[in-house]
């Protein structure tokens, strides 16, 4: 056995009964909130405290503090339902992420639907043909050529010379007297001007014919118009939808990786493993005076943190009337994460 070794084994006991001298102080010693009991009556017997640990130590400004540590019950299964519920809160935020990306992708490929109706859909036969002014015109002008008896009014010729000509001739030659040699002359007006309207009237047949071909190609353009224009609207809806599919399978390729890069670091994050509530005291004399209460929390990666309770009396009180029955109640006075 070495020098140093028999020094400190004499020692060792006065040190021991140094402490537990200061331990029972805190222990005997009432506080000024409830000097009903004493302060082991107080915080040795808590309902939330599955053990209890009285030991001194030295704090940062070298001061020797009588400590009491009151270990927490229920911790494990409390952090574990903690845990996952945050871990569905994460899930759903990342679902909420996902259907926020996909949001415009349903109104695209309706209206891709809606453009491949249209453009499908029976269209009915338009039996209706289409009018033109002109067309009315030689309507009109047909009928009156188409007189067997020549009308009395030269104005309605006025739209062929070579008729207008005849026409004159035909009422110049008019007489009442069919005795008359001049009235043989009116009738030979009358036939030349009969003829004359039917030549005018074939003419004017085939303009009919004409503007009605133009106006049937008029109505068939519409048609095909119609047509047409539906299958743009197609081509783009269709180009706008797998474009927009193409930017959201990468935008949902994106969010997967980061969500599980997040599942990852949140999964292996260090978790609480035990809660201890700690209450330390400076022992002057036979006078203890409080100087720190809060939580303290021993993480799975060896860390430990402590956090101050919000309201230290108020954490007094609890402790005397012993009404924390569970470690959310206690939480709620120190923001142990």
């Amino acid at each position: 056995m070495n020098l140093r070794t028999i020094i400190l084994a004499p020692l060792l006991p006065l040190a021991l009964a140094g402490c537990n001298e200061a331990i029972d102080t805190v222990k005997n010693g009432r506080m000024k909130i409830n000097e009903q009991y004493t302060v082991d009556q107080a915080f040795s017997n808590r309902s939330i405290c599955d053990s209890v640990e009285w030991d001194v130590i030295t704090d940062d400004r070298n001061r020797e503090l009588v400590q009491y540590k009151c270990h927490i019950t229920g911790i494990e299964s409390y952090y574990a339902q903690e845990k996952q519920r945050i871990r569905e809160n994460l899930l759903s935020g990342f679902d909420l992420e996902k259907r926020a990306a996909q949001v415009h992708l349903e109104p695209a490929r309706m209206e891709v639907e809606a453009a491949e109706n249209a453009l499908n859909k029976p269209r009915p036969a338009n039996n209706a043909t289409l009018d033109s002014d002109r067309l009315t015109d030689l309507l009109a002008r047909e009928d009156l050529l188409s007189e067997n008896a020549p009308s009395r009014s030269l104005q309605n010729y006025s739209g062929s010379p070579e008729i207008a000509a005849a026409a004159q001739r035909y009422f110049l030659s008019y007489v009442r007297d069919t005795t008359s040699p001049q009235f043989a002359a009116h009738k030979q007006n009358e036939q030349e001007l009969l003829r004359a309207m039917a030549a005018e009237r074939e003419k004017v047949q085939a303009q009919i014919a004409e503007e009605r071909a133009r106006l049937s190609e008029v109505q068939n353009a519409r048609g095909q118009e119609s047509v047409a224009h539906a299958q743009q609207r197609l081509n783009r809806a269709t180009e706008l939808y797998e474009n927009l599919q193409n930017s959201v399978a990468a935008k949902l390729e994106e969010l997967d990786a980061q969500h599980a890069a997040k599942l990852k670091q949140f999964d292996g994050a260090a978790t609480i493993e035990s809660v201890a509530e700690v209450f330390e005291w400076v022992v002057k004399g036979e006078e203890i005076e409080l100087v720190w209460s809060g939580l303290e929390g021993t993480y799975s990666d060896g860390q430990i943190k402590r956090f101050g309770h919000i309201d230290r009396l108020s954490s007094l009180q609890d402790v005397y009337r012993n009404n924390v029955k569970t470690y959310s109640d206690l939480r709620q006075k120190a923001p142990l994460l």
